[in-house]
């Protein structure tokens, strides 16, 4: 009766220690818990500047999130574009990701002509020319015109060849510049 009472004692004594030995292994290990995360600002407007996202991340109750549970991969940008920024979750927040777009969007341009309307007389002798003057912020200006009769240089320089027949046409001015919107002008140009 004696050797029982000893096997029963020394089996609920390591059902004991085996029962606290999972608890505290249950309390480290780490579980796949979620947050919410997001940024103080998702968009800026390119202003030449470099930016780094801030992120703020929260518990499901709204709570503030310790910086200990999460890491963030998001580069310094300068460029306009679309980035992603990761947070990924650490000790009870191990395993769970998320992420975020920022938006860096191209800015405006001023572009002007100093004329958007032209008029030449038909001249079958000669060429006439005029020159437009593109005001511009930033970037590179070219023309396109709707018939090869019509000339533009890189000055602005518009010539109508000679014995043009009489007419409309139309200059297309387009200003691109990289970070900026693509700005395009119409100058028309009238035969008479």
């Amino acid at each position: 009766m004696k050797l029982s009472k000893r096997i029963a004692l020394i089996f609920a004594s390591l059902l004991m220690v085996l029962c606290v030995s999972v608890s505290v292994s249950a309390k480290e290990s780490p579980t796949k818990q979620s947050f919410k995360a997001s940024l103080k600002q998702s968009a800026v407007v390119y202003d030449g500047k470099t930016h780094k996202p801030s992120v703020v991340v929260k518990d499901l109750n709204g709570k503030t999130l310790n910086k200990k549970y999460y890491t963030v991969q998001a580069k310094k940008v300068k460029n306009a574009g679309t980035y992603t920024v990761t947070i990924k979750g650490k000790g009870k927040y191990a395993g769970y990701v998320q992420k975020l777009t920022y938006k860096i969007k191209l800015r405006k341009q001023k572009v002007s002509v100093s004329k958007s309307n032209i008029t030449v007389r038909y001249n079958r002798n000669k060429a006439t020319s005029q020159v437009v003057k593109v005001t511009k912020k930033t970037g590179r200006v070219t023309y396109k015109t709707n018939s090869s009769r019509i000339k533009v240089n890189k000055y602005g320089k518009i010539t109508v060849a000679k014995g043009t027949r009489k007419g409309v046409y139309r200059i297309t001015v387009t200003v691109r510049a990289k970070n900026y919107r693509t700005v395009k002008k119409s100058i028309r140009v009238t035969v008479k």
